[in-house]
């Protein structure tokens, strides 16, 4: 029987993944309201969206942390320590700054933080698929993905609800502590040299622009990028369509961020551990195909809550456990992720290709499903997800190299 003994890597990159996301829960969730309370034009708030459009986009990129390598050390662990400094200081300039009089300039460090730590991004998933063997990464993953949901917890609920008593500066420090503390943990860390037994092919493992388009030539990965685009559109009634039906159901601000922003990742952080351990014992086809499967049934549940049909208690009930299965979906598909990033050795460019395509996707999604909404109504927006759940489950089934 496989040990479930907590290995000090797994701790490692839970806790990379919590500093990371403290970090992205904040300005993608708490700093719009914080932003909106102190007078700032809705306008400008859209603007502060472009920040993260870099990621759309780091693929492009990916291949220089690949194949560089910086202060003579092995490839990710420099690049992670220069642009984590890099990133907590473009957060630590903030303090000079406030939300709503200079905007401007709380944009202009908030692109160069974004930038940053978009290099940082690609050297710590990089980093997690050359330190993991096969049969490590479910389990590595149920601890990155509590890690995940710990930091948005963290960066978009708590620090919102502290922002009262800890005003701009306060929440500052704490983003530049989050983002600075795993710095010592990385330099001290050693990083292997090993790499993968399969090779590029001659001729061609010194061409950047080759690794951008190796990863489909593998068995198997063009068909795995569409399937990653079809289950994140079958993810379309995800949390902000859930909180956009809440709110029009008459639902407080403070109450809708409690259960979606708290309760939820609070519960998926503790389910994803045993999760982790859950996966690693069974195939890749089954965890995953079992939890779109999960997805898909509880689009259906969902419908209801678009005309406010549920007693509250199972409105609640329903939207948290959505929030948990959302998470362990997640955690189900970064482990084939990380299975296919292995194919060659620029782990991070190829995680970074289907990040990018799950990224594309889920802003397609965002931006198509409240349009879609006014349209047809959330309940048919909701059974149409649901259907693609259960398109993506037949695919998964047939699909061969998973």
């Amino acid at each position: 029987m496989k040990s479930w003994t907590l290995k000090p890597k797994y701790l490692m990159l839970a806790l990379l993944m919590t500093s990371r996301w403290v970090v992205y829960g904040f300005t993608g969730v708490a700093l719009v309201a914080i932003l909106r309370r102190s007078g700032v034009e809705l306008a400008q708030i859209s603007i502060l969206g472009s920040a993260g459009f870099l990621f759309m986009f780091k693929f492009l990129w990916a291949p220089l942390v690949d194949r560089v390598r910086l202060f003579g050390m092995p490839t990710y662990k420099g690049w992670y320590l220069l642009m984590q400094g890099l990133c907590g200081i473009s957060l630590l300039a903030l303090l000079a700054f406030q939300p709503k009089e200079d905007f401007y300039a709380v944009f202009v460090c908030l692109v160069v933080a974004s930038l940053s730590a978009s290099f940082r991004d690609i050297a710590q998933d990089g980093l997690a698929v050359k330190i993991l063997a096969q049969s490590e990464i479910p389990t590595a993953n149920g601890y990155m993905s509590a890690g995940f949901m710990l930091g948005m917890v963290l960066g978009g609920g708590m620090l919102l609800a502290l922002y009262d008593t800890i005003g701009w500066a306060g929440s500052v420090w704490l983003l530049v502590i989050a983002t600075l503390l795993p710095i010592p943990m990385m330099f001290l860390f050693k990083e292997p040299d090993s790499q993968p037994t399969e090779a590029q092919p001659s001729g061609q493992a010194k061409s950047m622009l080759y690794a951008l388009i190796a990863f489909f030539r593998y068995r198997g990965n063009a068909q795995w990028t569409g399937l990653i685009m079809l289950m994140t559109l079958a993810g379309i009634t995800g949390p902000s369509l859930l909180v956009l039906m809440l709110v029009d159901n008459g639902w407080s601000l403070t109450r809708v961020g409690v259960v979606t922003n708290i309760a939820g990742p609070l519960i998926a952080a503790v389910l994803s551990l045993a999760a982790g351990y859950v996966f690693a014992r069974t195939t890749r086809r089954i965890a995953l195909t079992s939890m779109i499967a999960l997805g898909a049934i509880f689009s259906f549940a969902k419908m209801p809550i678009a005309t406010n049909s549920y007693p509250e208690i199972m409105t609640i009930a329903i939207v948290v456990l959505a929030v948990v299965v959302a998470s362990l979906t997640n955690l189900a598909q970064k482990i084939v992720v990380i299975d296919k990033a292995s194919s060659s050795p620029d782990f991070g460019t190829n995680f970074t290709i289907q990040g990018a395509i799950n990224q594309m996707a889920g802003t397609v999604a965002s931006v198509v499903a409240p349009a879609l909404a006014a349209v047809i109504g959330y309940a048919n927006v909701i059974f149409i997800a649901g259907i693609l759940g259960a398109v993506c489950v037949i695919l998964l089934i047939r699909y061969k190299p998973l």
